[in-house]
């Protein structure tokens, strides 16, 4: 490539000298601007203003976000432009230029919708699929004329077999053809006995783009077709590039591969007897057979659409990119079917959906990025996240990015930032409308009413992404994709999306076993072998695997011969020692390099089963397996306070070992253990935290934040609960006097309330205080019974507590601001802003969620009628009539002060 993005190229291992921690300290406090979160940015219709987009690229940077992903969707109007248009791509060229003005990245999604196709696409570049037709045929020889239900459908072949519907025949043979007078008959030979005929037909899927902007409707492409491809380069991708500007995009963008039922293409029987070396269409009707005997040419059929996928369209759309030095960004999973080594024929990889202790899209993109070099993965994160729109909080958004970097991932493409008008204001003592929002996603834009803690969320996670690109994550166990098994089952289901059915073939207990015990794993797969050192995972497991070719086979003799580990699970692959389910595994951990930890009640400290505590690793500097610096990110995906124990050397053996905790909010360093046995956190519910591990104190020894006033013994502090609160909203004259805890929903008059409301008291503290830490209270777990009534779908990710406050709160002390409170463990450091003895006044600003606004919203159910009367019904809008379910806000907890004796106070 002759031009690398910024936020695309990998960082470089530097070697274990003395100045590695120190980098790392100062990276971690001021981190590279290209690790910020970036936004999917929907321009609906393609109708923009060009004032609504300079707004939302100010707010973007203001907040820190780093960067846009355009995206032209459906229309949300009842007139709009034209993509591809003269005056769109002006709009686009000057969207490029207003961010690149403000230092904001700008990728480019290459189509409207998705998958990608248009009015380009016509039934010879077209998707197509393999439609059957099964009848049972006389004994008599005879002639068919050859079906054609549909214009475009092409003849294939047809097969003729003993038996009947109820006795499928377990061999069919094809039949001939004849011409006469320009028609082509099927020739059905004489028969002994009853007879099944199958005929295969070529027929376009008819799968037009989802979400289309208007002027952007067609079929979806043909991604086995390099034609198609090309169409799709000169008609789309071309005037795209050429309106934004090569030079100032960051990468170009391919969705999920969600091209479904296509398993067919035109050239497909040239392409299979290139790649196979032998005839595919006297075998085609196995693909309707679940006989073991046809399995083979099932795993050939599969793997060649695999191959086509990545050589006649992802080769075709990198290379082309390549030629105008961008990268091509791509989610490499779905239909047609991706494996994981798909992603190498792309410059950047993708996953999405959360399940830290699962084999998901995420998990898919960062094995290929750990298999292949790649150190930068990214994630469509949070869609769906706490639907319907403008119902997550910071908290809600923090806890899926927490799952999404337990996977690999390191930057985050939020889902996403609408791009629309705002409404003016009706009525003097009402709200104005909303505007424009996603069927299928949060709305991350500046219409939230939390929107004051948006910098502290997008900074944290920042600087997380920034810290977790650092060397090379650490993973003690490699999967193995079974591909050819997995290709024989699924074509003869009808089904083909290797990643879906590669997760339900392993299961969830497998990933479920390694990820708790503090393991990590990655997939690979046959074509990773070819670049894979047999070292490079202490333990290799195959998941019930039979068909491994050849090559496969001599790379895992090869890991045994290094003095690896291989697990034949479910003892089909007569490869290693066999194992009967995943449970066992742990029998085989003992010896690999992991972060072993042990997880207690909080309260008693007794023992207790992991469930929601996960590590993930990356070493910096490593030359040999132990050494370097190791970073561990420890999260606590789950609502209950976990108390976590780690040995002082973290698993590596180790004596001398330092390990610093450092704080994501501040990036300073909070704590340093040496000489200790055991490193002890408390993490309440869906709180995470840094531990830096090295061999010494490389440099200068940090300055260190220090424990917080609770976590030292009660011995030393006291509490005292603050009392005689006022609360104040924008359409009060003045504070009145407010009981807590104090829910807005409870009050008629706030019930549908979105905003904020300052709630004040005063407080002093004695003389000999030595630090003073605000705390709202605890978040307490809270699960619902029944998610979807609540209008959580299955993918949608929620914080599943109730906080102390709903849903963020600034903190003023006389006047002013010492920090925002948004997430576990609400707390707050005061001792800087307090002086013993004298009366403070301690201010509260809570803002809740904007769902309430959604909820008595008149504007958008305006807007989504407006767009179906004029444009069809080309999304469905989300369930806004549960915008109020279950949502709490105001202040739900009474704060408390924890006060620390000075040290000359607590001997």
């Amino acid at each position: 490539m002759t031009q690398q993005n910024r936020s695309l190229t990998a960082p470089s291992r530097t070697p274990p000298t003395r100045s590695s921690i120190e980098r790392l300290r100062a990276g971690f406090a001021s981190p590279d601007p290209s690790a910020r979160p970036m936004v999917r940015w929907w321009w609906f219709g393609p109708q923009v203003e060009r004032a609504d987009l300079l707004r939302d690229l100010d707010s973007m940077a203001e907040s820190g976000i780093g960067g846009v992903e355009c995206a032209f969707v459906y229309p949300m109007s009842a007139q709009t432009d034209t993509f591809l248009s003269d005056s769109f791509l002006k709009d686009l060229e000057y969207a490029a230029l207003a961010a690149e003005e403000r230092g904001l990245r700008f990728d480019v999604t290459l189509g409207s919708g998705w998958p990608y196709g248009g009015p380009h696409i016509d039934a010879a570049t077209a998707s197509r699929r393999i439609h059957w037709e099964r009848e049972e045929v006389r004994m008599p020889a005879t002639r068919l004329l050859v079906p054609q239900t549909w214009p475009d459908d092409q003849f294939i072949a047809a097969y003729i077999g003993e038996g009947t519907r109820a006795e499928t025949p377990t061999v069919f043979l094809p039949m001939e053809t004849q011409v006469v007078d320009g028609e082509r008959y099927i020739l059905v030979p004489e028969g002994r006995g009853p007879r099944v005929m199958l005929t295969a037909v070529s027929r376009p899927t008819g799968q037009t783009l989802k979400r289309a902007a208007a002027g952007a409707e067609g079929w979806a492409l043909d991604h086995f077709s390099r034609t198609a491809a090309q169409a799709h380069i000169q008609h789309v991708a071309e005037p795209l590039v050429a309106a934004a500007g090569a030079q100032r995009i960051g990468s170009v963008f391919c969705d999920s591969l969600e091209v479904y039922d296509a398993d067919w293409t035109p050239k497909l029987p040239e392409e299979f007897r290139s790649r196979r070396g032998y005839d595919a269409i006297p075998h085609l009707w196995k693909l309707r057979t679940t006989d073991e005997s046809h399995s083979e040419f099932r795993a050939d059929y599969g793997r060649t659409l695999t191959e086509m996928l990545e050589d006649n369209f992802i080769s075709v759309m990198a290379g082309w990119a390549e030629s105008k030095g961008l990268p091509f960004r791509i989610q490499g999973y779905g239909e047609p079917p991706a494996t994981v080594s798909s992603f190498r024929h792309a410059h950047a990889f993708e996953g999405e959906g959360w399940g830290w202790d699962a084999v998901t899209a995420c998990r898919w993109a960062s094995s290929a990025g750990q298999l292949y070099g790649q150190q930068v993965i990214s994630s469509e994160t949070w869609t769906w996240n706490h639907s319907p729109s403008f119902r997550s909080t910071p908290l809600d958004i923090l806890g899926e990015a927490h799952d999404h970097l337990l996977m690999g991932i390191n930057q985050f493409v939020g889902h996403g930032w609408p791009t629309s008008p705002r409404p003016e204001q009706r009525h003097p003592d009402e709200s104005p409308d909303l505007g424009r929002v996603f069927y299928a996603s949060a709305a991350l834009d500046d219409r939230n009413a939390w929107w004051d803690a948006a910098p502290a969320l997008w900074g944290t996670l920042h600087r997380l992404s920034w810290l977790m690109r650092q060397g090379h994550r650490e993973s003690q166990v490699g999967i193995y994709v079974p591909a050819r098994d997995i290709y024989a089952g699924f074509s003869a289901a009808g089904r083909f999306d290797l990643f879906k059915e590669t997760r339900q073939h392993i299961g969830e207990e497998l990933p479920w076993t390694i990820r708790t015990a503090g393991l990590d794993f990655d997939l690979f797969d046959d074509d990773a072998v070819g670049v894979l050192d047999p070292r490079r995972f202490p333990l290799v497991v195959l998941p019930w695997a039979s068909n491994i070719p050849a090559q496969t086979r001599s790379w895992l003799q090869s890991v045994l011969d290094a003095g690896g580990k291989v697990l034949d699970l479910g003892g089909t692959a007569q490869c290693g020692e066999t194992v009967t389910d995943p449970g066992a595994l742990l029998q085989h951990t003992a010896s690999l390099l992991g972060v072993p930890f042990t997880v207690s009640d909080p309260e008693t400290w007794e023992p207790r089963k992991n469930t929601s505590v996960a590590v993930t690793t990356r070493v910096v500097g490593a030359d040999s397996p132990g050494s370097g610096v190791r970073i561990h990110f420890v999260a606590n995906t789950g609502a209950h306070t976990e108390s976590i124990s780690f040995a002082q050397d973290m698993g590596r053996g180790s004596e001398g070992s330092v390990v610093e905790r450092w704080d994501a909010d501040s990036g300073r360093v909070a704590e340093v253990f040496s000489g200790e046995e055991y490193v002890t956190l408390l993490l309440e519910g869906y709180e995470a935290t840094i531990l830096v591990e090295h061999s010494g104190p490389y440099g200068t020894v940090p300055e260190v934040q220090g424990p917080s006033a609770a976590a030292v013994e009660p011995l030393n502090q006291m509490v005292a609960t603050l009392e005689d609160w006022t609360v104040q909203f924008p359409q009060d004259s003045q504070p009145h006097p407010v009981d807590l805890p104090h829910q807005w929903e409870t009050e008629e008059r706030h019930r549908v309330y979105s905003g904020s409301a300052s709630y004040s008291t005063a407080f002093a503290v004695p003389d000999g205080t030595g630090a003073v830490e605000l705390d709202l209270g605890p978040a307490v777990p809270h699960q619902l019974e029944d998610p979807e009534s609540a209008g959580l779908m299955e993918a949608s990710f929620s914080a599943e507590v109730r906080t102390p406050v709903g849903a963020v709160a600034v903190v003023f002390l006389d006047g002013k601001k010492v920090g925002v409170l948004w997430k576990t463990p609400y707390r707050i450091d005061l001792s800087e802003w307090v002086t013993p003895g004298v009366q403070h006044e301690l201010t509260l600003v809570v803002s809740n969620v904007t769902s309430h606004r959604l909820a008595v919203d008149e504007g958008l159910p305006h807007l989504v009628a407006q767009a179906h009367e004029n444009f069809g019904r080309r999304f469905g809008i989300q369930t806004l009539e549960l915008a109020l379910a279950d949502v709490a806000s105001g202040l739900l907890a009474v704060p408390q002060l924890r006060i620390l004796k000075a040290r000359d106070q607590t001997s």
